[in-house]
């Protein structure tokens, strides 16, 4: 039998993880035991468990936060925070050592002492609060072990409505602690564009080696794995969030602006509302930076490098609204274009657009819209002509290829050349028939003939009319109406000014009887 003293003793070890005299850690039982040489009474040793299960508690969020490498910023802040609580754990265990130490002093053993002295009993007491609040953290380093970032912060947020008040405290005061790295990397991604995750915590992810065109769809993007994203954030302002940083790398790294975004860097060191706690004026703000970001973008992009007149310019030259530049380039060209393709040189051919741009109200045009314009030969298969590999084409660089992209150009080229077969068509016809129209034929037999051929180049050349009217009035303008209504409202953002853009030619394609799904109705108009 040992003294109730000794076994206090160890208990005060065992609080701290720590082996006692008698009472020692079993790692294959996973908990403490008691010696089986000491004898105890059966309520003491009941009493010993209740105890223990303080230590073991503590043992565990210890091997947490101090041997388990936190990986993560907002994993580090939770470790940090789980370390802060143990401070007042720690204080109870000072003054639970300093009773032990004052009860067995020999001077102050008299009756007064005797009633106070340091048992098991008392013990329990002293640790009842203390067991309930180290019981809630093992429960959290239980549930969040294997978590971190925002997935951490959303886990832990679950909890705000918990109906225990110290809970609720608890939880409040632990997210603002863990919250700091996400709401840190926040700021600066919605105020500079820049993404400070080295740990992957955050919920938009770069993308590395993304250059050019691609850079403003590829470069950053919503993580996969949504988990990331706090709970508190719902998926319409993350989105919103996500615009803000691309706008603003955008305009920092292809418009060459970085005095916007040095402006905005300056405007964010005086607020102070990126924490948990002003988590209500989060909204706010984010839409306040997502109307004036996207706006800036939209008007660099409409202003400084006149994207409305590129498109106007892609729309009369590309897609034959400028008809008397298109009239005047076939006239030019058409002599050239009758020879075998292998026979072409790029450069002759840019001389017949140069004359055909003097001769018509192009000339008129900016000059820098114009040296964009340029001529284009396709690859030559046996048996080609100048028609069949000739094409206007259109050179864009950034910003601009992010809307009129390689895909976009694809699809001008692809209307190009059907109008411009359309165009071939006419012109031959109509030579055709002023050909046949001044000839004065005395044989009224043949005379005859001819009449009756120039009725059917006639009907011929009236189809072809109608035709072009279609595709450029019903068809083109109609759709480019649509594209002027959306960018003259200059709302909405750089995703959807490119959604649009891609509608536009879409609906071009689809109307024009061009689209692969319109192949059949073609087929049944020809036959």
């Amino acid at each position: 039998e040992i003294i109730e003293d000794v076994l206090v003793h160890d208990l005060i070890y065992i609080f701290q993880g720590i082996h006692g005299r008698y009472i020692k850690f079993n790692p294959e039982t996973d908990k403490f035991t008691i010696d089986e040489k000491i004898k105890i009474p059966k309520p003491t040793y009941e009493l010993i468990s209740k105890l223990s299960e303080l230590g073991w508690l503590y043992r565990q969020i210890h091997q947490f936060t101090y041997q388990v490498q936190p990986i993560g910023l907002v994993r580090q802040r939770f470790c940090a925070a789980l370390q802060n609580e143990l401070t007042e754990y720690y204080k109870l265990i000072t003054v639970l050592e300093s009773q032990l130490i004052t009860s067995g002093s020999s001077e102050e053993k008299n009756k007064n002492f005797v009633s106070n002295k340091l048992s098991l009993k008392r013990l329990l007491v002293w640790t009842q609060e203390p067991l309930q609040r180290i019981r809630f953290l093992e429960t959290l380093v239980k549930l969040f072990k294997k978590c971190g970032g925002g997935d951490l912060i959303s886990k832990i947020h679950n909890f705000v409505n918990h109906g225990d008040p110290f809970v609720q405290n608890f939880i409040h005061n632990l997210l603002c602690e863990v919250s700091t790295p996400f709401f840190d990397m926040l700021k600066k991604w919605i105020y500079e564009g820049e993404l400070n995750d080295q740990y992957n915590e955050f919920f938009v992810e770069e993308h590395q080696d993304i250059h050019g065109e691609d850079l403003w769809n590829l470069k950053y993007s919503m993580r996969q794995n949504s988990s990331m994203l706090p709970s508190f954030i719902n998926t319409t302002l993350a989105k919103k969030i996500l615009v803000i940083g691309k706008s603003l790398n955008f305009i920092k790294d292809s418009c060459n602006d970085s005095e916007y975004v040095l402006s905005r860097s300056k405007e964010a060191e005086n607020l102070n509302v990126f924490n948990y706690d002003s988590i209500e004026a989060l909204e706010e703000i984010v839409d306040e930076n997502y109307i004036n970001t996207s706006n800036y973008l939209l008007d660099i992009l409409f202003t400084r490098y006149k994207l409305k007149d590129h498109l106007n310019a892609l729309k009369r030259y590309l897609l034959l609204g400028q008809g008397d530049f298109i009239q005047n380039l076939m006239d030019s060209l058409g002599p050239s274009l009758r020879n075998k393709a292998v026979g072409l040189y790029r450069h002759n051919l840019t001389g017949s657009l140069e004359s055909a741009i003097r001769a018509s109200n192009a000339q008129y045009d900016d000059s820098e819209i114009l040296k964009h314009l340029d001529v284009r030969l396709l690859s030559p298969s046996e048996g080609d002509v100048g028609w069949d590999v000739f094409t206007l084409d259109y050179h864009v660089s950034q910003p601009l290829n992010t809307i009129i992209t390689s895909s976009a150009m694809e699809k001008y080229r692809k209307l190009f050349h059907f109008l411009w077969r359309l165009k071939r068509v006419e012109h031959t016809l109509s030579s055709s028939w002023k050909r046949h129209s001044i000839r004065n034929l005395k044989n009224q037999e043949i005379r005859n003939e001819l009449h009756k051929s120039n009725l059917i180049l006639s009907e011929m050349i009236h189809f072809i009319y109608q035709l072009q009217y279609y595709f450029l009035f019903e068809v083109l303008e109609c759709s480019w109406d649509e594209l002027n209504k959306y960018i003259d409202k200059h709302t909405g953002n750089l995703d959807q000014l490119i959604k649009e853009h891609n509608r536009y030619l879409a609906n071009i394609i689809q109307k024009g009887l061009l689209a692969p799904s319109e192949v059949n109705i073609i087929i049944i108009i020809f036959k």
